[in-house]
């Protein structure tokens, strides 16, 4: 009993012992009071500054007082009381109050930005951490939802009359801009301090300053207890995005025009039912949107869209660049159209241009950076197509920086370099819109702008694809006989294929569903035709002279007006230029028509001389190299030929082959005298024919240009090194003159033969010369 006693007072006496050593280490609760000289929230830091009356004014009719005085985290840019007295009147208000409560709740969420942010700090910006890599913040202020009327818009593509709830921001937060000496200093940023006041006329930026848009920022980085405040000597609004600054009132309509040409990519982009944040009921809202895409002649960026568009990368880089935009006149645009400009001469409206031209067009004064048309870029301003724009700063007769970009009013128009290139006829005469879409399909319309090579284009009108040799038929003929609006189904009538049921439309005439395969077809053929009326040197149509085309194959220029390819040579048809038009990068022809490939395969080409190689063609049927082909009736591919390659046919006549008979290089390649060999003999003799015949093939197609000369080899080796042939090599002098070949030993010097008789035969991808004598 005594024990449980003892062991009941030693627990009591060790509570009582921790209870009293708790109270006696328990801290003063002074030492947890707010510090007495610790700033106050931002609203009580602007209350006792003593110089923000008004915008504390301000704050008091938005719910934004209770966020400044209590908590939070922010930015503040405060125009102080001298700012807002000369607002005031400025926009002739006599007392505060008659400023109305729309503009002082813009004005309050223009003013501030979530989080602190001193002057280093504002200047990064996510995934860049670099001091002066930014220039802009996200404020609080969302621009208004507006009704408008679409009768307004007769421009937008294809839209319903009717009245429609728009957010003119395309629902983007608006940003401020701001300008600190790290980001003129930002090695990125090929900027200079003069460039603010182009920017802003009336202002100068001194070295050192800090600019909040055409703002002085008078304090920096006055520290409150839940932000930073920056003290502005004028009262900055909400600006105008590129798109709403083209009606800004200042400019009294000068721009209209301009903005009318862009809202021919316009449309009302439906984004369903939405909440109204100003009248908080559940409407279906729109956004203006335009159709974007530098590579299909659309807009290069949206000037509606208060983000910077993906330019530079797929970050979001809104608050490190911003675009730029020049912007002609009315009286600019309608000076240039009317008087004696590349695109007067095709369209006497700009409603008249097709959206592939004004996409052109449009995309010529838009700039991926806000600095490309500011002086430190003076001589060497590049637009958004990297074209180097003709641009003089004494153009310029309106500046201002919006909201998502740089504005610039010009008195004068710049227009696409492309359009005087070579590309400039097929973009701006709707008469060759298949031939434009067939350059398109065939990814070469950049490298057709290029003005590092002069080219020749021999044009095909719409109206001019019509019986054309099907270039994978030796009968079949083609013809386009209508096409979709937007080209997207061209429709091409087949006839004189063998197979009845080949002739036909492709794709089938009135299908809602027309067949890949059919298109595929129309696609292909088209391409191979286009390909053959272009050539990458400009031609002389009086030097009666060959020139390749893009399709590897030949044309013949002649008579001072006329061009034929091998199927017109073979037919005697004559392809008139109807009149020469000089580019920058070359001449684009219209023509009679379009020239003809080569009708004929290599095998063709000499069973048509066959008096001249009936004994080569017997080499070749000896050899064993003959290939029927579908639908070229009597028509046959050499197995040896890779006519993804060209080639030069140097022909043996009859008694070239005759002496190499005579010679014992081959056996007769009579097909009697062949079948009386053994088969062992005949084997032998298969593979001495076939040697010869490749010996006789030369991997470079050479026409009698008196330009293609040197060393070329033949298809023909007899040894190998590290697993690579050896091929036999023949060099070439070329004399356009006497329309001859000599050909030499490459290795002696040795002259072998000249070419005789038959020059130039153009049969597919080989150009065939006959020569009096085998090569050795």
């Amino acid at each position: 009993m005594k024990q449980k006693i003892k062991h009941l007072v030693a627990l009591i006496t060790t509570g009582l012992f921790i209870i009293v050593f708790a109270l006696s280490c328990r801290p003063d609760s002074a030492e947890f009071d707010r510090p007495a000289d610790l700033a106050g929230t931002v609203y009580l830091q602007l209350e006792s500054m003593g110089t923000f009356n008004y915008y504390l004014k301000c704050l008091d009719q938005t719910e934004y007082k209770e966020g400044l005085l209590k908590g939070g985290s922010w930015t503040v840019f405060v125009p102080s009381d001298n700012a807002f007295e000369a607002f005031m009147a400025e926009e002739g208000y006599t007392t505060f109050e008659e400023i109305p409560s729309y503009r002082i709740k813009r004005l309050v969420e223009h003013s501030l930005v979530t989080d602190a942010y001193n002057t280093t700090t504002l200047t990064y910006y996510r995934n860049g951490w670099y001091e002066g890599n930014a220039f802009r913040r996200d404020t609080h202020f969302q621009d208004s939802i507006v009704e408008v009327d679409a009768e307004d818009y007769p421009n937008f593509d294809d839209w319903e009359p009717g009245k429609y709830k728009v957010d003119q921001s395309s629902g983007r937060i608006k940003t401020t801009n701001f300008f600190i000496q790290s980001y003129f200093d930002f090695d990125r940023h090929p900027t200079e301090i003069g460039d603010y006041d182009f920017m802003f006329p009336g202002e100068s930026y001194t070295a050192g300053d800090m600019k909040v848009a055409d703002a002085h920022v008078s304090q920096t980085n006055v520290v409150a207890e839940n932000g930073i405040i920056y003290v502005l000597d004028k009262v900055v609004e909400p600006r105008p995005n590129l798109y709403q600054n083209l009606t800004s009132p200042e400019y009294e309509g000068k721009y209209t025009l301009f903005k009318s040409l862009l809202e021919r990519f316009a449309y009302f982009n439906d984004r369903g039912e939405q909440i109204n944040r100003y009248t908080g009921e559940t409407e279906r809202l729109y956004y203006i949107t335009f159709q974007t895409g530098i590579a299909v002649n659309k807009l290069a960026f949206n000037p509606n869209d208060e983000s910077y568009p993906p330019l530079v990368n797929n970050v979001n880089r809104t608050w490190a660049n911003a675009t730029g935009m020049l912007v002609p006149t009315n009286d600019a645009l309608m000076t240039y159209l009317e008087g004696n400009s590349v695109l007067g001469n095709y369209y006497s409206s700009y409603d008249d241009m097709p959206l592939d031209v004004l996409g052109k067009f449009l995309n010529t004064f838009l700039f991926q950076d806000w600095w490309n048309i500011c002086p430190s870029h003076s001589g060497k301003t590049f637009n958004i197509a990297i074209d180097q724009v003709d641009y003089k700063l004494e153009d310029a007769v309106d500046r201002k920086f919006c909201s998502n970009g740089f504005f610039v009013g010009i008195d004068d128009v710049y227009t696409n370099s492309s359009f005087s290139t070579i590309m400039g006829p097929l973009l701006l005469d709707d008469e060759y819109t298949i031939m434009l879409k067939t350059v398109k399909d065939l990814g070469i319309d950049n490298a057709l702008q290029s003005k590092g090579i002069d080219f020749s284009i021999l044009g095909v009108k719409n109206h001019q694809f019509i019986n054309i040799a099907d270039p994978n038929s030796a009968t079949r003929k083609v013809s386009v006989v209508d096409y979709n609006e937007d080209l997207s189904v061209i429709y091409m009538e087949v006839t004189g294929d063998p197979v009845a049921a080949n002739n036909r439309v492709y794709p089938e005439l009135n299908d809602p569903s027309p067949s890949s395969a059919d298109i595929s077809y129309v696609t292909n053929t088209l391409k191979s035709i286009v390909l053959n009326q272009i050539i990458e040197e400009e031609i002389d149509p009086t030097a009666n002279n060959y020139y390749e085309t893009k399709s590897g194959e030949f044309v013949y220029a002649h008579a001072g007006n006329r061009v034929s390819g091998g199927g017109d040579l073979a037919l005697n048809n004559t392809i008139e230029i109807v009149k020469a038009n000089n580019t920058d990068n070359g001449v684009f022809y219209e023509m009679s028509g379009p020239v003809e490939r080569p009708l004929v395969f290599t095998y063709g080409a000499l069973a048509e001389n066959s008096a001249s190689f009936s004994s080569f063609i017997d080499v070749l049927k000896g050899a064993g190299t003959l290939v029927a082909i579908p639908n070229y009736g009597d028509d046959f591919l050499l197995s040896f030929i890779n006519l993804q390659k060209k080639f030069t046919l140097l022909a043996p006549n009859n008694d070239a082959v005759a002496q190499a008979v005579i010679d014992e290089v081959i056996p007769d390649p009579d097909p009697a005298s062949l079948a009386a060999l053994s088969d062992l003999d005949r084997a032998i003799a298969k593979r001495d024919l076939l040697n010869f015949a490749k010996k006789h093939f030369l991997q470079e197609a050479i026409p009698t240009d008196g330009k293609t000369a040197g060393t070329f080899a033949s298809l023909y080796f007899a040894k190998e090194i590290d697993f690579v042939p050896v091929y036999d090599e023949f060099t070439i002098e070329n004399d356009h003159a006497n329309l001859s070949l000599t050909i030499k030993n490459a290795t002696t010097g040795e002259l072998i033969t000249q070419t005789a008789g038959l020059t130039n035969v153009l049969s597919k991808k080989v150009v065939i010369h006959e020569i009096d004598n085998y090569l050795k």
